[in-house]
C-alpha cells in the first residue's frame, strides 16, 4: 500500500519537529546539571542581569538554539537528496576522518540545477553549522577567559 504524497509530507514534518524538539530539549535541559551551572557561574557570575544563573542560561539557550527547528528539517531534506543521488548521508555524518570534507562536498555539490527546496536546505544547513560553530567558539573563549 503506497502512502499518498500529502501524507508523506505530513509524516516528514512531524518527524522533523519531533527530532528538533528532542535536540532543543537537550540543549536547554543541559542547564539543569549542577556542574554545568558551576561553569556558567564562572563565566557570567552569580546573578547575570539580576537572574539566577541557571534561569539566565536556560533562557539564553532557549533563544540561541531555537533555529534548530529550521536546521533539522533542512538536514532531513539534504538526506533525502543524498539518497536520491545514491550518496549515503549517514556515512557522511558518521565518518570519523572525512566527515567535514564529505559534508562540505555534499553541501557544495547542490548546484543551481537542483530544485530550489534542496538549495535552500543546503544554505540553511550550512549556515546552521556555522552558527553552531560560532556559539561553541564564543563559549570556549568566554570559559577560557574565566578560567573555567
Amino acid at each position: 500500500m503506497a502512502i499518498a504524497p500529502e501524507e508523506m509530507q505530513k509524516r516528514k514534518a512531524r518527524t522533523a519537529f519531533i527530532a528538533s524538539l528532542m535536540i532543543y530539549a537537550i540543549f536547554v535541559g543541559v542547564n539543569l546539571d549542577p556542574d554545568v551551572t558551576k561553569a556558567q557561574v564562572g563565566v557570567a557570575g552569580e546573578r547575570p542581569l539580576g537572574m539566577p544563573t541557571r534561569d539566565f542560561f536556560m533562557g539564553l539557550n532557549a533563544i540561541l538554539f531555537f533555529p534548530v527547528f529550521w536546521w533539522t528539517p533542512s538536514l532531513m531534506r539534504l538526506q533525502a537528496y543524498a539518497a536520491k543521488e545514491h550518496r549515503s548521508f549517514v556515512s557522511i555524518l558518521l565518518s570519523s576522518v572525512f566527515t567535514l570534507f564529505e559534508l562540505f562536498s555534499l553541501l557544495t555539490s547542490v548546484g543551481d540545477t537542483t530544485p530550489k527546496e534542496v538549495r535552500t536546505a543546503r544554505n540553511v544547513a550550512f549556515l546552521g553549522f556555522l552558527y553552531f560553530a560560532v556559539l561553541v567558539a564564543v563559549w570556549i573563549v568566554l570559559a577560557a577567559r574565566a578560567g573555567v
